[in-house]
């Protein structure tokens, strides 16, 4: 690592701190249950920011088709705005004009109702006796039906927060969820510090045996819990029953403490979008800086 690259992971790094609520710091700041804890769990809050392309289509089988329509799937968009297609998806064969079995070859003019004259017969009509040539299969009588797809390309967006379960059902903690949601404004833009790049998990490999093991991501030392897999379920949800063509998801950590005491006091302290250290549950008050 170059001292250019050292000096920007170490600006980096501190930016993120500041993110991260410490017990000593909320001491400072809040009114705290006396003595040490007697748990502290490091956790993290999961944002999601998606916005999708879901594209669904329906066939429908032609005799004929303007001579412009490409064939095959439309490529994916390279933006997020909605859009309609139309495609030939197959060709299936040839065969007697369906258009103009009573006529071969011929259709009944529009414009004349084949009558072969307008305005009550002061005027005849350009058409050849109250006909015209099939434009379905150009007077041939035969004709070459293929299949038409039709596609439609909707946005669909996602912009929700995910706790862990097992501190949503905690009682004191009741109502946590959605006063950090309101002290995050989880729905704007967040600081690029708190994105998280991978989700999937890593591999550790075995010092003894080579093995290796899937471990489940945190972010620096903060556990989702089973956040990211309500979030996948939610990604999921939006683009269940359409083909996701394009997609552009963020992922975000927000951490916050749990810590709990011996007498039942149970507190969640965590840092809002200010800054400013917040504490919500039972025995935990804001302090003041007089």
């Amino acid at each position: 690592m170059t001292a250019g690259d050292k000096a920007g992971f170490l600006r980096f790094m501190s930016s993120v701190v500041s993110y991260f609520p410490t017990l000593e710091a909320a001491r400072a700041w809040l009114v705290l249950p006396a003595g040490p804890p007697a748990s502290l769990e490091r956790l993290a809050m999961l944002v999601i920011h998606a916005a999708l392309i879901r594209r669904t289509s329906w066939a429908e089988d032609v005799e004929s088709v303007p001579a412009s329509v490409e064939r095959g799937e439309p490529p994916a968009p390279d933006d997020l705005e909605p859009r309609h297609h139309v495609r030939i998806d197959a060709s299936l064969g040839g065969g007697p004009c369906a258009a103009c079995t009573a006529t071969p070859g011929q259709r009944r003019c529009r414009i004349c109702g084949g009558t072969g004259e307008l305005f009550r017969g002061k005027t005849r009509c350009s058409c050849d006796g109250g006909f015209i040539v099939c434009p379905t299969c150009n007077g041939t009588t035969q004709a070459n039906r293929v299949r038409l797809r039709y596609y439609t390309d909707a946005p669909a967006f996602l912009c929700e927060a995910y706790m862990p379960t097992h501190i949503t059902a905690v009682p004191t903690l009741f109502g946590l969820e959605s006063r950090m949601e309101q002290d995050i404004q989880f729905q704007q833009p967040l600081p690029e510090e708190l994105r998280c790049h991978d989700l999937t998990g890593r591999v550790a490999g075995s010092a003894y045996r080579g093995g290796e093991r899937a471990v489940r991501p945190d972010f620096h030392g903060h556990e989702f819990g089973d956040a990211i897999d309500k979030g996948l379920a939610g990604l999921s949800a939006i683009g269940a029953g359409a083909n996701v063509v394009r997609h552009v998801i963020r992922a975000y950590a927000w951490p916050f403490l749990r810590l709990r005491w011996g007498m039942g006091e149970d507190v969640v302290v965590y840092v809002d979008r200010r800054g400013e250290m917040k504490v919500f549950g039972d025995k935990g008050t804001a302090g003041t800086d007089d």
